[in-house]
């Protein structure tokens, strides 16, 4: 009895050691797949489960990349049989694939609930893609590539048709934080830089307009300018990039904050972009990817170069700035502000001079 007993046991170890051999390299597989398809969450998903049930490997989570997907299943399944519950995102039931942000800010969050943490916004006008929704909340992907949760409050949806339209409408792009106002002077909404909006007709010195839910107003039109995303971008010049920065100055840091209201480190520098025709990457650690590298000498730097900040040792870049010349930089920490990086001005920042990584 002894005996027997003994080889069960045997047997019950083999056979576990077995499953999780297997699941180690499964798990191998899928880390492998999701290098090489998704290397970036914040842009794209990839979520996987595996699950046996009656010697069938079942695949179950969601992705954005179809070719991971596809990779995926095919490496599995030379060793399984496999039952494919991997969700391509889009839903492909979602009526209205596209949205548009008609508040002057909405704010975006890595789960679908208002105590989760603030991870970006979106301000008004700007189009996202829907990728599922869940309760009153859409998981969204904005013009940036950043994926979050957001409130539906915040979105006026469309279907292809509407979004063409929206699209192919003539728009204005908001200069100065403002309000829109109906006909009596009646706040419409406020709004902040960056806003874009639909023009319904240009007066003397005014603009009608209407936002994306079909509210409208008008707008003082000395505070926004014709919005065209045809032809070439346009030229990047230094006094134009310190004015529109300088309109930041004192604003307080807000972590996740992109709008003329509160911003984080990136966030302010996508607004100072985007105000000059460009989008940027959300993230430091996403800017720093992109444009050409600049030698780490103040001698080098031309204004508008972005100084990327973060862990010598690591590499790792948790800040970002702007050069705007003579040793200064404009960055929010705290607050929107000037830092010099010689050591003899009286707002030379020792700390990110140490912590300088890259330009």
């Amino acid at each position: 009895m002894k005996k027997n007993l003994l080889l069960l046991s045997l047997a019950v170890i083999v056979l576990l050691y077995a499953c999780e051999k297997a699941t180690v390299k499964q798990g191998l597989i899928i880390e492998q797949v999701e290098a090489k398809w998704v290397p970036d969450s914040r842009v794209d998903v990839f979520d996987v489960e595996l699950v046996y049930s009656q010697g069938t490997l079942l695949v179950k989570g969601e992705t954005t990349i179809a070719e991971a997907k596809d990779e995926l299943l095919a490496k599995l399944g030379q060793t399984d049989k496999l039952i494919d519950s991997l969700v391509v995102l889009p839903i492909s039931s979602i009526e209205k694939k596209w949205a548009v942000t008609t508040l002057s800010l909405a704010n975006l969050r890595d789960e679908p609930k208002h105590s989760a943490q603030l991870v970006s916004q979106t301000i008004m006008g700007t189009p996202v893609r829907i990728l599922k929704q869940k309760g009153g909340w859409s998981l969204v992907q904005s013009p940036d590539g950043y994926i979050a949760w957001t409130n539906n409050s915040s979105l006026a949806f469309m279907n292809e048709a509407e979004f063409d339209a929206w699209r192919s409408a003539k728009r204005v792009l908001v200069l100065s934080d403002g309000w829109l106002e109906d006909g009596f002077g009646h706040h419409v909404s406020d709004l902040v830089k960056g806003s874009l909006l639909t023009v319904v007709e240009k007066q003397k010195d005014k603009v009608i307009i209407t936002l994306p839910d079909g509210r409208s107003g008008s707008v003082e039109s000395d505070i926004v300018r014709e919005f065209d995303m045809t032809g070439d971008l346009p030229a990047l010049k230094g006094e134009k990039l310190i004015e529109v920065s300088k309109e930041f100055m004192g604003l307080p840091y807000l972590w996740g904050g992109t709008s003329s209201k509160a911003v984080d480190c990136s966030g302010f520098l996508k607004n100072i972009y985007f105000l000059n025709g460009y989008i940027l990457a959300r993230d430091a650690s996403q800017q720093i990817k992109y444009g050409q590298p600049v030698p780490l000498q103040v001698e080098a730097l031309q204004v508008g170069d972005l100084l990327f900040f973060g862990d010598a040792e690591s590499k790792k870049v948790t800040h970002v700035g702007m050069y705007i010349g003579d040793t200064e930089f404009i960055h929010s920490s705290g607050r929107v502000k000037v830092n010099s990086l010689d050591e003899t001005r009286e707002n030379y920042s020792g700390y990110r001079r140490a912590s300088w990584l890259g330009a």
